[in-house]
């Protein structure tokens, strides 16, 4: 038995109009009609699977180019961070310089987890996920996001306080965030509200039919929000690419 593809309805004003024939006739042009539905899904089943191939021949040509950058900047981060610690020894406390040096090597030292990334991308380094707690890690951030952001956006962090762990990898999670806080910047060109928010959250198996690549069972939800002019259907087409 083949596979149905559609239906084929036919009407007539009288009983009994339709003859043999007619109905023979009828059976060749749906025999038709299938033969011509299926050889156009096999078409878009093939040009989706070159795609496919194109585009994983793209990512791994630009993973190789990446791991090889990342390997150049590792080295001038290294200096960087090398050298600002070296002058936060020499520093005292209270000198109008010491936070301005502490960020410079906050910065090489972030700078340092994207090398990791890149690197983790062209797979030429493991990541090293952890348990972590996001209640922590966005604090840290929020300074360094609130300079990024500029003054004329307003950042609001609404923190779950019985927020669960998560294991991921430190590096990847503050680039994440890091990612989504710029993008929202670049949506707010007259400014406007960016808000992080923790919480937990229990998908339903009735999410779970819909999205299936994420199971039923309780999560920790991170969602950076913001009220710019969005993405249209062509960014959002590639939102997942890397670069």
């Amino acid at each position: 038995m083949g596979r149905t593809v559609g239906c084929v309805e036919v009407q007539a004003q009288q009983a009994g109009s339709y003859q043999q024939e007619h109905a023979t006739a009828m059976r060749m042009a749906a025999s038709l009609a299938a033969t011509a539905v299926e050889n156009v899904s096999l078409i878009e089943r093939e040009q989706a699977k070159e795609e496919q191939l194109r585009q994983s021949q793209k990512m791994e040509a630009v993973g190789k180019l990446a791991g090889g950058i990342a390997h150049d900047f590792n080295n001038l981060l290294t200096a960087i961070t090398g050298y600002s610690e070296l002058t936060l020894r020499e520093l005292p406390t209270d000198s109008p310089f010491y936070s301005k040096v502490t960020e410079i090597k906050k910065a090489g030292e972030r700078a340092a987890t994207l090398t990791r990334q890149l690197l983790a991308f062209s797979r030429k380094q493991i990541l090293q996920p952890k348990v972590l707690d996001l209640n922590a890690v966005i604090p840290e951030m929020e300074k360094m996001l609130r300079r990024l952001i500029g003054e004329d956006i307003v950042l609001e962090t609404v923190l779950d306080g019985s927020l669960g762990q998560v294991k991921a990898d430190p590096g990847q999670m503050e680039q994440i965030l890091l990612n989504l806080c710029v993008n929202a910047r670049d949506a707010m060109p007259e400014g406007g509200r960016l808000t992080i928010q923790t919480t937990n959250v229990s998908l339903k198996q009735a999410y779970r039919n819909q999205q299936v690549s994420i199971r039923a069972g309780n999560y920790v939800m991170l969602s950076v929000s913001d009220n710019g002019c969005g993405m249209n259907a062509e960014t959002q087409a590639r939102i997942f690419e890397p670069f």
